[in-house]
C-alpha cells in the first residue's frame, strides 16, 4: 500500500527491543527525510495500554517511540506530518456491544487521556487499531480487522482525495460494525495542523 502511494518502505520482521532501537536511531537521522514530504511508522505487534511488545517480550511505550521523530530530535522531519499506526491490543477488556450505564463505569479506574500520550510537538499523527484499555482482533486469513480497513480505505478513498482524517473515519466505523458480540473501536489523535492529502498514485494497486 504505501510502495503505491509513494513511500520508500523498509519491514522488520520480529524485533527485538535491541533491533528497534536500532531501528528508531536509523530513522531519527535517516537522510531521505531532508527530501521527503510524509513519515509513516506501523507497529503489527501485541500490546498493553499505551505500550508494544518487541518479539523478546519488552514492553515499549508508545510515546517512546515517536518521541525519536520530534522537530527537536529530528530536525528534517520538521513541519511535515509523521503518522504512526499501531495494530495492538491496548488492554484486556473486550469491548461492550451495547450502551453502558452511567453507573456501570467504575469510577476507581481512571485511564490517562490518549491525548497525554502524543507528543506535544506538531503534526503528529497516532492511529491506534483499539481505543485504550481493550482488545483488538485479527481474522484467522484476512488478518487484523484494523489494518486490513486502513488497507482497503487508502487504496479506495487516496484516488478520490480524502484527507486522512477522513480515512480514519471511515476505518473507525469500519472496524465498529464488524464481530458481533466482540466489538473493537480504533481511535486516532492528532496534532496535524493542515489536511494530509496523499497524491493520486498513477498506477493500479
Amino acid at each position: 500500500m504505501f510502495k503505491w502511494l509513494g513511500f520508500n518502505v523498509n519491514i522488520y520482521d520480529d524485533v527485538t527491543k535491541e533491533d528497534l532501537e536500532e531501528v528508531l536511531k536509523k530513522f531519527k537521522s535517516h537522510p531521505d527525510h531532508a527530501d521527503g514530504d510524509c513519515f509513516v511508522f506501523c507497529v503489527l505487534t501485541h500490546g498493553e495500554f499505551g505500550a508494544v511488545y518487541s518479539s523478546d517480550g519488552a514492553l515499549i511505550p508508545i510515546p517512546e517511540i515517536m518521541s525519536h521523530f520530534t522537530a527537536l530530535q529530528c530536525p528534517d522531519l520538521a513541519n511535515k506530518p509523521k503518522l504512526f499506526f499501531i495494530q495492538a491490543c491496548q488492554g484486556e477488556e473486550i469491548q461492550p456491544f451495547a450502551s453502558i450505564e452511567a453507573d456501570a463505569i467504575n469510577p476507581e479506574l481512571t485511564l490517562p487521556s490518549l491525548r497525554d500520550s502524543v507528543p506535544n510537538e506538531a503534526d503528529f499523527l497516532l492511529g491506534l487499531a483499539t481505543v485504550p484499555g481493550y482488545k483488538s482482533f485479527r481474522h484467522r486469513t484476512e488478518g487484523s480487522w484494523y489494518i486490513q480497513s486502513l488497507y482497503n480505505r487508502l487504496k479506495d478513498l487516496v484516488p478520490r482525495h480524502e484527507d486522512i482524517l477522513s480515512i480514519l473515519t471511515a476505518v473507525n466505523n469500519d472496524v465498529s460494525q464488524r464481530g458481533g458480540t466482540l466489538k473493537q473501536m480504533p481511535q486516532p489523535a492528532f496534532t496535524l495542523r493542515k489536511k494530509l492529502i496523499f497524491p493520486v498514485p498513477q498506477e493500479e494497486l
